[in-house]
């Protein structure tokens, strides 16, 4: 009898291993389409924009103030993009970068390089992003955004280590 189960378990194994290598091969090849593609899927980072783009100064980040999401390239030279929250405040606009998600790179990469560009609404800006250090600015950016996205203003978000980008002219 116990031979019976020993040659079944071999199949088993062989059985499982081969759906975890397909489930494996089906992630690999998304992210790998998505790295290609024209940005970001949601959640999920993509490749460099594809279009046309306009200098940062074209964009009245005013109109931009009720955008929910937006899209930031990083990386000119291998260019990689991701989807993030903005905000507008004194007439600026500011992106947050949250490390509540392990493994976000691109905060880094833009300390590396803060040549960016944002695609917003359709329309691609080239721009700069500039890393905020003031801490009163960066406490009246977490409340513009907490009122902004409906958060509570000393909830979980609050203690969260969050860079802000000022999205300035190249």
């Amino acid at each position: 009898m116990a031979s019976r189960h020993a040659s079944r378990f071999p199949r088993t194994a062989t059985r499982v291993l081969r759906g975890r290598s397909r489930a494996f091969v089906a992630c690999a090849l998304l992210l790998g389409a998505c790295s290609l593609g024209d940005g970001p899927w949601g959640m999920i980072p993509g490749g460099g924009f594809l279009g046309p783009s306009e200098p940062c100064e074209a964009a009245h980040w005013g109109d931009y103030s009720q955008l929910e999401e937006l899209q930031i390239e990083v990386r000119p030279e291998a260019p990689r993009s991701v989807t993030t929250w903005s905000v507008v405040y004194a007439g600026q606009l500011f992106v947050p970068a949250d490390f509540l998600l392990p493994g976000k790179r691109w905060p880094h990469q833009v300390e590396a390089d803060d040549r960016v560009r944002l695609r917003a609404r359709g329309r691609i800006f080239e721009c700069r992003a500039q890393r905020v250090r003031d801490a009163a600015l960066v406490e009246a950016l977490r409340r513009a955004v907490a009122t902004k996205y409906e958060l509570e203003p000393d909830g979980m978000a609050a203690g969260a280590e969050v860079w802000w980008f000022r999205i300035v002219d190249r």
